[in-house]
């Protein structure tokens, strides 16, 4: 705080300093103008009178020099405040700039900059006003950048409530038709039903704002998954052949949000329903051991121009349900085939 106030205090001294230099500067110029004046004068004058053979009497010298004395004054102190003043005007006028500068500023929405003069209290003030502008300009960046990542985020759990609202159009419709279901059928739809209800409710706490990532422990992350893909494929069934091999994922536990795996899930199953070809099998492939977990979906693309196109917020909810496990997505296309490559690795318990 100390050494703040003091190269506050200097700064303000070399403002003062300028006013001072000025004003000795103009002073040292009239003085010299008075000087130069009044001798000059008073040569000009015994000059012309010796010329003319005028001898003045004692108070005729003393009137005489009077008043050249007073014009030569009158002179110099018009010169004085010419001077003084043009001096001061030229930095002054760079007060009148950071005005202008402000006003720019006000008008432009803080996207300028005062240019730099001198090296003073008013330099000082135009870089604390640029820096302002700088701060506000961030500030706007990052309330910008928050309400694009808040936008997002809602047409991410948005897209993902719909999958299970689907599933559960399905299963009702199924369950509307009792003569041709068993009862074991009726208990596993009601129970996936439950579940999906269960999921909805899950994501519209996260979208109002209620709830947000929640990791817990998972004894067997391989049951999860597995019980995640009988999910995937039952929303399939029907449409799709599809095939999960767990074979190359060995059993571990950790620290797993199982919404957002569910979610990572249910994109999948939205994605091929809505873009893969029903002609050509759907494979998962699961792999992975000590925390590292790999998941790989392989399917067929659609032929005809009938199929929607992709919006992409599918893929990126699971690129950023990846990136929250310190992973990434990896999409490979082609006119025949889609494939896709989810790497996550899963925290150790705590």
């Amino acid at each position: 705080m100390r050494t703040d106030k003091k190269s506050g205090v200097q700064k303000r001294r070399r403002l003062a300093g300028e006013i001072l230099e000025y004003l000795l500067l103009s002073l040292a110029i009239s003085a010299f103008t008075f000087c130069f004046l009044y001798f000059t004068s008073e040569s000009m004058a015994d000059t012309y009178l010796a010329g003319r053979d005028v001898v003045l009497s004692p108070s005729g010298q003393t009137v005489l020099g009077v008043w050249l004395r007073s014009i030569c004054l009158t002179a110099s102190v018009v010169l004085f405040l010419i001077l003084f003043l043009f001096l001061l005007g030229q930095r002054m006028a760079y007060l009148l700039k950071i005005i202008h500068g402000v006003d720019d500023l006000q008008a432009s929405h803080m996207d300028a900059s005062i240019l730099l003069e001198g090296n003073d209290e008013l330099t000082e003030l135009a870089e604390k006003i640029n820096a302002l502008a700088e701060s506000e300009r961030e500030l706007d960046r990052k309330e910008r950048q928050m309400k694009e990542e808040r936008d997002a985020w809602i047409r991410s759990l948005s897209h993902d409530i719909r999958t299970p609202l689907t599933s559960m159009i399905s299963y009702t419709q199924l369950l509307a038709d009792r003569h041709s279901l068993s009862e074991t059928d009726i208990r596993d739809y009601i129970h996936l039903i439950q579940a999906k209800t269960e999921q909805i409710r899950e994501l519209t706490d996260r979208l109002s704002g209620r709830k947000r990532q929640n990791p817990e422990k998972v004894e067997h992350i391989r049951l999860l998954l597995e019980q995640l893909a009988l999910e995937w494929e039952e929303s399939l069934e029907g449409h799709f052949s599809c095939e999960a091999d767990f074979s190359g994922l060995t059993d571990f536990s950790g620290m797993a949000d199982i919404y957002a795996f569910r979610r990572i899930f249910d994109n999948l199953a939205s994605n091929t329903l809505k873009y893969a070809d029903p002609a050509q099998p759907v494979t998962l492939t699961v792999t992975g051991k000590e925390n590292l977990m790999i998941i790989i979906q392989k399917n067929g693309v659609k032929k005809y121009d009938s199929s929607p196109e992709s919006t992409g917020i599918g893929l990126e909810n699971i690129r950023r349900i990846a990136a929250d496990y310190d992973g990434t997505l990896e999409v490979r296309r082609s006119r025949e085939d889609f494939s896709l490559e989810i790497s996550m690795k899963i925290p150790a318990c705590l």
